[in-house]
């Protein structure tokens, strides 16, 4: 095969690749989490909302309070791509639900709501940093 054939070869096979990774999946929201601390002892709701405010913080997500154990954060990724999702907690368990995003190839496939598959990643190093802030309780 040619050099340049086969260059272009794998030029088509890499973009290709590229493409069919960044294609949209499922949207994954995390129900109910249990709230595990070291120590133990159960945590006042409050203390979760702190922990989950430092953790956003670690992840340079931005959090908006709302009423009734809730928490809108916001990730604003190189100035172009917007996520948001909510985070309901109390003091035995929290959820991260899917709210909105801008440029993030939200959809709908077969009745299932579908994003960019960065939204998962995202949300589950959120998860990760909220899991870390909540041992130190």
């Amino acid at each position: 095969m040619k050099p340049l054939k086969f260059a272009v070869l794998i030029f088509a096979t890499i973009l290709s690749l590229n493409a069919i990774a960044r294609e949209a999946v499922a949207i994954v929201n995390h129900d109910n989490i249990p709230v595990a601390t070291n120590s133990g002892k159960t945590p006042s709701a409050e203390q979760i909302k702190q922990a989950i405010v430092t953790a956003a913080g670690t992840k340079s997500w931005s959090i908006t309070p709302q009423t009734n154990g809730r928490l809108l954060a916001t990730l604003h990724v190189r100035g172009k791509h917007t996520v948001v999702t909510e985070i309901a907690y109390a003091s035995d368990k929290y959820s991260l639900t899917y709210k909105d995003s801008t440029d993030m190839k939200y959809g709908e496939r077969d009745g299932q709501a579908v994003i960019h598959p960065f939204y998962n990643k995202w949300v589950l190093e959120l998860k990760e940093a909220i899991r870390i802030e909540l041992l130190k309780l």
